[in-house]
């Protein structure tokens, strides 16, 4: 039976500063412009390019497009056959991790789930022909992009922990519905920043702007979720989700503020189930099954 007692260990040390939300990763843009096009149009876009330049220059116009296919062709070889070091494999944490919130001395204890969390789901979809280069759309998302470079720059104020960015990907071929998924440290902060300066001057255009973009949805949903009422787990993973969340603590030897991941180590103990991450169970319905070995 697993031991009700052992304490959770972080796997990473706390920062000297707060790292910006996973939100604004390097390849979000990249992926949003990506999608505002299908398969088939881009490839015709492509032969649009290749011929005019085949009439340009002629049989030279094929070497741009041969030598970049045979780059990436034998970059993907020598990841393989371990030639070179797997770029897809940067920042995954090969052995069985959960997210668990951390005291404010950033310590985990040893009961999982034993802080609240309020998650914030919050998107958009554009239904005009263009995409989202219809009317209204770069004003919308200029302000959504806004409020989040707001929020995470008062963080600590709202109590806001992280957010993350996806893509709709069943819906429909383009101009897919995108969707943040914001977390806090509770329902207060959250209605804080809703109803703060940093939310209103969007808030105010929607509002006004309405009847000029009927084409445009936004949503929202939020989740209070109890202490107790909520599990993580990662294997073989990089950071995602909760995961990717930060939070602020004071090291207690010197006094200084210091950033904490949630991450910590899922192999035992009560993180090895899902009702002993929730803090239900000591951890024993798998007894007699076969554990991953990682």
């Amino acid at each position: 039976m697993a031991s009700k007692e052992q304490e959770m260990l972080p796997l990473f040390p706390p920062r000297e500063t707060r790292p910006r939300s996973d939100y604004f990763g390097p390849a979000r843009g990249a992926t949003f412009l990506r999608d505002q096009f299908t398969i088939s149009t881009w490839l015709c876009m492509g032969a649009v390019v290749q011929g005019s330049l085949l009439l340009a220059i002629g049989r030279l116009a094929l070497v741009p497009a041969v030598a970049l296919l045979l780059y990436r062709t034998l970059d993907t070889y020598a990841m393989v056959v371990g030639f070179k070091e797997n770029k897809y494999m940067k920042h995954v944490i090969t052995q069985k991790v959960s997210a668990q919130i951390p005291d404010e001395n950033g310590k985990f204890g040893s009961k999982p789930a034993s802080s609240a969390i309020t998650v914030f789901l919050i998107g958009a979809r554009t239904n005009h022909p263009l995409g989202a280069f219809g009317p209204g759309f770069k004003e919308l998302g200029g302000y959504f992009e806004q409020m989040s470079k707001d929020l995470d720059r008062h963080a600590d104020e709202f109590g806001f922990l992280g957010m993350t960015s996806w893509l709709n990907a069943s819906a429909r071929h383009t101009s897919a519905e995108t969707q943040s998924v914001c977390y806090f440290r509770n329902v207060e902060g959250l209605q804080a920043f809703a109803h703060g300066e940093y939310h209103r001057k969007g808030w105010e255009w929607w509002n006004k702007t309405l009847k000029d973009h009927p084409y445009m949805s936004i949503f929202h949903e939020t989740y209070d979720v109890p202490a107790g009422s909520w599990e993580t787990i990662y294997g073989n993973s990089h950071p995602s989700g909760l995961a990717t969340t930060t939070y602020k603590i004071r090291n207690k030897d010197t006094g200084k503020v210091e950033y904490a991941s949630p991450i910590v180590d899922a192999k035992k103990g009560l993180l090895r189930t899902s009702a002993g991450r929730m803090s239900r169970s000591n951890a024993n319905e798998h007894d007699g099954y076969e554990e991953p070995k990682y």
